[in-house]
């Protein structure tokens, strides 16, 4: 690898050079020269890029074959963990739940006995206070007064 892979272009031969060395009366243009050698060049990478090539496509496919089995390894791992996540929400939900309806019982209770003097005995054609939660279409608006009227003209 000593030898230079291009002609110096600003090599002036010796007095009195030899035909057919560098720079030589009567030799043909360095262009061609430099052509050869880039397509030398270009050969000579294109070989090993194929032999790197060659080599290396067993080596991904094993690592390809290594990363498939890890993710089905996860993917059978992850159905009884979201069948646990799921049976926890459940059960979670059901507490939520039943834990709203005390509180929301229990503010219609408060509700019911702030509007009613406590020393004044409840009419006796007064109609009861309903605990059963609202229904779930019922909105604030159908409670608001003059909801129900037709707007004015």
């Amino acid at each position: 690898m000593t030898e230079p892979t291009s002609p110096d272009p600003n090599h002036q031969p010796a007095p009195g050079a030899e035909p057919g060395t560098p720079g030589a009366p009567g030799e043909e243009p360095a262009g061609r020269d430099l052509g050869a050698t880039i397509s030398a060049l270009a050969e000579d990478i294109s070989e090993r890029v194929t032999v790197f090539v060659d080599k290396a496509t067993p080596v991904v496919r094993d690592a390809a074959a290594r990363a498939s089995e890890l993710v089905a390894k996860a993917g059978e791992a992850a159905g009884p963990a979201a069948h646990r996540a799921a049976e926890a929400t459940e059960s979670l939900g059901g507490k939520v739940a039943a834990k709203g309806r005390d509180i929301a019982a229990d503010l219609r209770r408060s509700n019911a006995s702030a509007d009613s003097p406590a020393d004044a005995p409840a009419p006796a054609d007064a109609p009861a206070v309903d605990a059963a939660p609202a229904s779930d279409t019922a909105s604030t608006a159908d409670s608001a007064p003059g909801a129900g009227d037709p707007p004015a003209s």
